[in-house]
């Protein structure tokens, strides 16, 4: 079983907008939570997002193309251009939404993002955009040496790593590197500080997630932020011991995995140390968002061969391509049993779109294709709700008789709502982002059914990773 790249890529392009804005419901499949459960309501540009810009400036450079150019260049502006006033990037807030200003992860996340997006696109990204990408980097990295100081603050190692990984980048791509005489200090300090060797065997390395607390290792799906800048600081100043620990790493990330119900392959979601032994936990886990992870193994192998590794890419390959839709997107997450097992997260997924792009390559003529409108109805069907979409209108919407959740948006729209309409008066929304077609579907105890005519149901593609089976029409 394979992905359809394209597929992603084009719904993923659905998402952006003319001022390269990357909108989407933003939900965070890890830890469970999403601007509705924060009562932000934000659905617009999230930094998380920006790996889109470097598989795009890949694209263009492979087959290059006009329109998909012009779109990379304005990604490139709106990223290097809404800066808070102390340096940090605007949208960073992610999950929790615009109340959210502050945080190191999605300050470092588009400096990698660009530092990518600009070795993707020596061949063809005017004098202008790259030194729009080294100002922005080098302005939110010694911004965020300021207010988030290196071993002074309750310092997370994914986001460590990545703020390396950022600045290894930078040195690779330009000349003033002000941090050249340290880096190889700080990425030794990593390793000394928060690597643990045995989890889960001997051949393994995990990384407490705090600096100073042995009690928890970080979660599966961060392991990229950390393998990667090992990796690059291997080929960057040749010394083995940075190849040897991103091994022991990727080590860690396949032998904790676990098998689901649908027996594809899972990352774990982390180990806990409890009386003395670790103990792992599996769920719930996200699915959508592997991406980094699978990246950082995958440059790993391209120095180092290991037959345990690629099986393991392959098995994840697999995982992706059974729980993808006919529309291209993913399920997010298992056990949850709430909508962040079913709604796609447009950022998470530009991870996974740029680690496909990179072990895959691209799809003949793809440039052209991802811009090129869906005509069906999408729906993924899960326990407890589902997710929509069609066109610009997208829903996370309830069973028949379950009234719970009734949130609709618009994918041009930066912010969305619960549609309230019964209720009247101001509290309705805009007729704007309403969501006119959404099919009905109805749970019974034997199984899930759409209330629909047969005509209706041809348009209509339906997805599901619900417990009860899905059983086509009510009739």
């Amino acid at each position: 079983m394979k992905s359809n790249i394209n597929a992603l890529g084009n719904w993923l392009m659905s998402w952006v907008q003319e001022d390269g804005a990357i909108h989407g419901f933003h939900n965070h499949s890890v830890w469970g939570s999403n601007p509705y459960r924060w009562a932000d309501f934000t659905s617009g540009h999230s930094t998380w997002a920006s790996p889109l810009m470097a598989a795009l400036s890949r694209i263009v450079a492979e087959q290059r193309g006009s329109s998909l150019e012009e779109q990379a260049l304005q990604m490139i502006r709106l990223q290097t251009s809404r800066f808070q006033e102390d340096g940090q990037y605007m949208h960073i807030g992610f999950q929790v939404g615009e109340m959210l200003n502050r945080g190191l992860i999605h300050n470092m996340m588009p400096n990698v993002a660009l530092g990518l997006t600009a070795l993707h696109g020596r061949s063809w990204l005017p004098a202008e955009a790259m030194a729009s990408i080294q100002q922005a980097m080098l302005r939110n990295l010694q911004a965020c040496d300021e207010i988030y100081p290196f071993k002074k603050t309750r310092n997370i190692s994914n986001q460590e790593y990545c703020r390396l990984w950022g600045k290894l980048l930078y040195q690779q791509l330009f000349q003033d590197s002000p941090w050249r005489e340290h880096i190889q200090d700080d990425l030794n300090f990593m390793i000394e500080n928060y690597h643990v060797i045995g989890i889960p065997d001997e051949d393994c390395e995990a990384s407490n997630r705090y600096l100073g607390d042995s009690t928890m290792v970080e979660p599966a799906e961060y392991y990229g932020l950390m393998i990667a800048p090992l990796v690059q600081a291997y080929e960057m100043f040749g010394e083995p011991h940075y190849l040897q620990h991103a091994g022991g790493l990727c080590r860690h990330l396949a032998r904790s995995a676990w098998t689901d119900e649908n027996g594809q392959t899972r990352f774990n979601r982390k180990w806990l140390l409890r009386g003395g032994e670790w103990i792992r936990l599996k769920e719930p886990m996200l699915i959508a968002g592997m991406g980094m992870s699978l990246y950082g193994i995958a440059r790993y192998l391209e120095h180092q061969a290991d037959e345990e590794l690629a099986q393991f890419l392959e098995k994840c390959d697999e995982t992706y391509a059974y729980y993808q839709t006919p529309r291209g997107y993913m399920a997010s997450a298992t056990g949850w049993q709430n909508e962040a097992d079913i709604a796609p997260c447009a950022a998470w997924h530009t991870h996974d779109f740029y680690y496909l792009l990179h072990r895959h390559g691209l799809v003949e003529k793809m440039a052209p294709k991802l811009k090129e409108p869906y005509p069906r109805i999408s729906v993924l069907l899960g326990d407890q709700c589902m997710w929509v979409e069609e066109g610009e209108h997208w829903a996370i919407n309830d069973y028949y008789f379950q009234d719970v959740y009734k949130l609709i948006g618009r994918k041009d729209e930066a912010v969305f709502g619960r549609d309230l309409g019964w209720v009247g008066g101001e509290r309705s929304l805009p007729d704007h982002l309403l969501f006119p077609n959404q099919p009905v579907f109805i749970k019974t105890d034997e199984g899930i059914y759409l209330k629909a005519d047969e005509q209706t149901a041809q348009n209509i593609d339906v997805s599901s990773i619900a417990d009860l089976p899905y059983l086509g029409l009510w009739e």
